[in-house]
């Protein structure tokens, strides 16, 4: 068998970090299987907190449009044909801020009312959660210092409000009095004393606009209070701005999603198609301003041309008749008809000027062509009725009648067609913008998801915790596992000892009727009553018993070199499960036939005698000083081999104690009589008994609970029982946390 080599007794302790410290991911999952209830608790924390944001958020929902944009390649002249123009497309990014432009948005804000806003005053997360849990709202009704904050169900409905500019934006305070009537105020000033739904109430302002307010309807406890407020345009085309936006798939394409996000399905629809119907409105105002301008001068030209056909008509019927002449000269009526033309080109050339000059001005080139073209024209018309002068006057001035009768008709049925084909053309004007799809009513909200909630909310809190945890346990200097403790200590660590849920069950030990003990009692059932406190002896195959096998087979090692057979078990802290310990290897090494003799030497506290079915005394301090036998002290128990000295009446007494000489003369008096004698103490940082008393114990094991003690506590208590003389051998790390290993379940179920 390996020797272990110890520290000798008196010797001062080497560096308390003679083990590095590990951090790898096996002591993370054991961190993490340390506190798996807690992790457990944060999973439900963070469900919790899921189920309050989505009750608390208002659901989000969203629409969309699709809008084509075209170049506007087919305007139509006046002739019905088509026509190219030297216009430059613009970009999407262009047609988006059209989109988003106050001249679009501005008119839809007023349509539909979007500058007034009302709402119920709540407190967040709260006012939402008894908003849909009806009891808990009667619950909140109840409380006086809320009553200010709806807490059930409150709709306000406002027709009508305006207020003085500088107070656009700044809510203002309308509580609900009950039946219908409300309170209306302003910061600390009250407007409006009381009111009923459906006045249109008017409160005058000195220096100022009247604050004009008309409500529809009113539905609220009394005392509810509501935030009304009247927007400024900016804010309000600000506000609808941002929650609108607009989506294509790459800069070439001419294809506009436009999205709009809002709380009401419907409302957000009629919004989004509102936008598109005011968005298509302004394009083809721009697109048909100038064909709508040459419409209405034809338009206004028409009846003028019209009378002064009908003029010419019957001026020349009344020639007729007056003359009483009706033959014309070949001659006569060649000029005429050419005069008739030249004039009809005449009249079709002024009005091409005419048209051009309202583009152009008179140096453009193309309107002094035309220009040109008239002076010519007139100069020949000049020639033809000069000819015609030389003609019979009856014959002459018949034909300059009949002339002019044919130039206003022929003018009058031009104009006529003009105007129809100019109708036509913008009835059937495509335009630049197309409404492929419109907005429909969204059936699902985009926000809050459920599931990003339910997986943001617990992985947030787990995140949380684990860092917690990680951090607490980098920074903690609370002993943990296994090698920290021997990193700490500087002793070889013995055991680990891991929790047991058999142990747990047992609970406190019961004390036993002494009388069961006695000799002549019931064997078996004294066995039973034992069996209750010692789980050495209900459950023997335990996992934690097998790991005090192995530390019963160490004991030869443990013990090599002490200058006795004493044994003792300390603590730094109350609460290790030295107790335990002590107990359980008692019973262990008394099963193997050796004489064992366990002592508690918790004068305070020990417990040792109620699980072995002893009295408390006479005890320790009583056999040391004197006052009562060995024979009467040293108890045998109902497992073989195995005695007992039990703690005493003294209580705690300091002045009943026994000194260390005592003890230790004690010591070399009843130690030999045994193969081994186990001590119980008290924690060291508690009373000074363990380091009185340890002087005179060959071996000495320090019992640590996992996670119990810290860096320093077990520092000092080293450093006591050092400066004591006490021979420290090595440590148990007690309640580990490790699962069993599979091996061992595997093994034992063989075994069964």
């Amino acid at each position: 068998m390996k020797t272990l080599n110890y520290p000798q007794a008196g010797a001062p302790m080497q560096g308390y970090a003679t083990v590095p410290a590990t951090s790898d991911a096996k002591e993370y999952l054991r961190l993490l299987m340390r506190h798996k209830v807690g992790l457990l608790l944060t999973l439900l924390l963070g469900l919790a907190l899921a189920w309050l944001y989505l009750i608390s958020t208002e659901k989000t929902y969203e629409t969309a449009a699709l809008v084509q944009v075209n170049k506007p390649e087919n305007y139509f002249n006046t002739d019905g044909t088509a026509t190219q123009t030297d216009w430059n497309a613009p970009t999407i990014k262009e047609e988006a801020n059209i989109l988003r432009s106050r001249k679009v948005l501005s008119p839809v804000v007023d349509a539909f009312g979007l500058r007034t806003v009302a709402e119920a005053k709540r407190i967040p997360v709260a006012g939402s959660l008894t908003q849909k849990i009806p009891f808990l709202a009667d619950i909140a009704d109840g409380l006086s210092f809320a009553s200010a904050y709806a807490w059930g169900e409150a709709d306000i409905e406002v027709t009508e409000l305006s207020v003085p500019r500088r107070w656009e934006d700044r809510p203002l305070t309308l509580t609900a009095l009950g039946e219908g009537a409300y309170r209306l105020s302003f910061e600390d000033d009250v407007l409006v004393e009381q009111a009923q739904v459906g006045d249109r109430v008017v409160a005058d302002i000195p220096n100022q606009d009247p604050v004009v307010i008309s409500l529809a309807s009113l539905e609220a406890r009394a005392g509810v209070e509501f935030s009304v407020t009247r927007g400024s345009l900016q804010a309000t085309v600000t506000s609808l701005r941002n929650n609108l936006a607009t989506e294509t798939t790459d800069s070439k394409s001419r294809m506009i999603t436009l999205k709009l996000q809002g709380n009401d399905p419907e409302h957000i629809a009629d919004l989004t198609n509102a936008i598109l119907d005011e968005y298509t409105s302004v394009k083809l105002g721009s697109q048909n301003r100038s064909s709508d301008a040459e419409f209405l001068v034809f338009q206004e030209q028409l009846p003028r041309v019209e009378a002064d056909l009908r003029a010419a008509e019957i001026a020349l019927s009344d020639f007729r008749r007056n003359a009483n002449s009706f033959n014309q000269d070949t001659q006569v009526n060649f000029k005429l008809g050419q005069l008739d033309k030249l004039e009809t080109e005449l009249l079709e050339k002024e009005l091409e000027r005419d048209d051009l000059l309202k583009r152009y001005t008179v140096n453009h080139p193309t309107p002094k062509r035309l220009q040109k073209e008239i002076d010519v024209l007139n100069d020949k018309i000049r020639e033809v009725r000069g000819g015609i002068r030389t003609a019979p006057n009856t014959q002459r001035e018949e034909g300059i009648l009949e002339g002019e009768v044919d130039t206003k008709r022929k003018l009058f049925i031009e104009i006529s067609e003009k105007l129809q084909k100019l109708e036509l053309a913008n009835v059937g004007n495509v335009g630049e913008v197309q409404i492929i799809d419109d907005a429909l009513p969204p059936r699902k909200p985009v926000s809050p998801s459920t599931l990003l909630a339910v997986a943001g909310g617990t992985l947030a809190t787990l995140f949380l915790y684990t860092l917690y945890l990680t951090l607490r346990s980098a920074l903690s200097t609370v002993i943990s596992d296994q090698d920290s403790l021997e990193r700490v200590s500087g002793l070889p660590v013995y055991m680990n000892i891991p929790k047991s849920a058999a142990q747990r069950r047992l609970g406190t030990p019961v004390t036993v009727d002494p009388r069961r003990m006695l000799p002549g009692a019931d064997s078996e059932a004294a066995t039973k009553a034992l069996s209750s406190n010692v789980l050495a002896l209900s459950k023997p195959e335990d996992y934690s018993i097998e790991n005090l096998r192995g530390l019963r087979s160490m004991l030869e090692d443990v013990m090599a070199g002490a200058n006795n057979n004493v044994l003792m078990f300390t603590s730094p802290l109350p609460s290790m499960g030295k107790s335990f310990l002590s107990l359980n290897l008692a019973v262990l090494v008394a099963q193997t036939g050796k004489k064992v003799l366990l002592i508690d030497a918790d004068y305070q506290r020990g417990q040792l005698h109620k699980s072995l079915g002893l009295p408390a005394g006479p005890g320790l301090p009583e056999v040391v000083r004197g006052k009562s036998e060995l024979k009467e002290t040293v108890k045998p128990t109902n497992v073989a081999n195995l005695y007992c000295i039990a703690r005493g009446y003294s209580g705690g007494n300091s002045a009943e104690m026994p000194s260390d000489k005592e003890f230790g003369a004690f010591l070399d008096v009843v130690a030999p009589r045994f193969d081994i004698a186990i001590i119980d103490t008290p924690p060291v940082l508690s009373v000074s008994t363990a380091a009185s008393l340890g002087k005179h114990a060959g071996s000495t094991i320090m019992v640590v609970k996992e996670g119990e003690v810290k860096e320093p506590q077990l520092n000092e208590a080293l450093k006591r029982l050092t400066f004591s003389g006490v021979r420290v051998s090595g440590c148990i790390m007690n309640g580990s946390s490790a699962p069993t290993p599979r091996h061992y379940t595997y093994y034992r179920e063989q075994l069964d």
